[in-house]
């Protein structure tokens, strides 16, 4: 029972969940009740209420952390559906509101859950994750992120590095379609030995014809409104996730030695949060520093590190700060370390 209360907390993405639901049932300006609760309500109590409220370092190790990952596909399955009959009938207006919340929703309980099954050992949650990521056409994401941003991040050959100074809707173009292209490469690479009938293990292709196939369904049964809503839940998503990329590693670089080589990645090539409401909306993402070091280890195995770069606000502070460059800019580029380059 401790266990369970305690993972209990990590179900914070389930309330907001629930805001969208009753928003699309309510019609009309509440159809963004879930976008509101993820960035109103959301930063209000992180940065105000409990500010100074972190996650317990003891924590139990309980198969409830396990289910938590598990039970998101089937509700995000769920979940999308009713997005789409909820569409159905809904105005212009209302159709923006939905796109916004069950989007916001799937992009933070959707992506950030796939991206703890993807780092996982075993073959059937990495497929899970990689399940959830295909319901908001995103699947290459697993693959890039695990073989190519874990390896380049804090390079110029990483594509989910945000650079000093670059506005985030410039990063947001360069983000997505060079991690769309590393994706392919990196799993040319792969393959790249093996036989021509090989190209169907092929992780990219296959999840996306899945993405295709998902998608013309949704145009196929329900019309055009709906796949309206389908391709904006996923654009919203999406850029959520590329928004949180952004945050986590901005400016921060790693310098490439006398041998052409670059450093080891540290704990201080991340930027950490570790408010407690960010994290149990989060499943601990804000300990990113300790993930990119091991990056296999399970999310409640994730503990602060004395190095990481800290965070001024909570992710969904920052996410709002990063939507105005110049601000952002004069709130960050202070705390990068002297020796960036410029």
């Amino acid at each position: 029972m401790k266990a369970f209360l305690f993972y209990s907390r990590y179900s914070l993405p389930y309330f907001f969940a629930v805001l969208a639901v009753i928003g699309a049932a309510l019609g009309g300006p509440w159809t963004f009740l879930g976008a509101a609760g993820v960035f109103v309500f959301h930063p209000l109590i992180d940065n105000l209420l409990l500010k100074n409220k972190k996650v317990p370092e003891q924590r139990p190790t309980s198969l409830w952390s396990l289910v938590l990952l598990i039970s998101a596909l089937p509700f995000l399955c769920v979940f999308g559906f009713v997005g789409i009959l909820s569409s159905l009938k809904a105005s212009s207006y209302e159709l923006v509101g939905l796109m916004l919340s069950f989007g916001t929703i799937m992009g933070l309980l959707g992506i950030n859950t796939a991206h703890e099954l993807v780092h996982r050992k075993e073959k059937e949650l990495q497929q899970l994750g990689f399940g959830l990521l295909s319901l908001v056409n995103f699947s290459h994401y697993g693959v890039e992120h695990v073989f190519g941003h874990h390896k380049n991040v804090g390079t110029l050959e990483d594509p989910a590095t945000a650079r000093k100074n670059e506005w985030i809707y410039f990063y947001f173009v360069r983000s997505y379609f060079k991690g769309l292209w590393e994706s392919f490469f990196i799993e040319h690479r792969r393959l790249r030995q093996k036989s021509f009938w090989h190209v169907f293990k092929n992780r990219v292709v296959g999840w996306g014809l899945l993405q295709i196939f998902i998608t013309l369904s949704v145009y196929a049964l329900y019309g055009t409104q709906a796949l309206f809503f389908w391709m904006g839940q996923s654009f919203v998503a999406i850029l959520l996730l590329q928004t949180v990329d952004y945050i986590e590693h901005y400016g921060l670089v790693r310098k490439k030695n006398s041998d052409g080589l670059y450093e080891g990645v540290k704990a201080k090539h991340s930027w950490d949060s570790y408010q407690a409401f960010t994290n149990y909306a989060l499943i601990n993402l804000g300990y990113h520093s300790h993930h990119h070091l091991k990056a296999t280890l399970s999310f409640n195995e994730l503990h602060e590190q004395d190095d990481a770069m800290k965070l001024p606000y909570g992710y969904s502070v920052m996410a709002l700060i990063a939507f105005v460059p110049p601000l952002y800019f004069s709130v960050m580029n202070p705390r990068l370390p002297q020796e960036n380059p410029k």
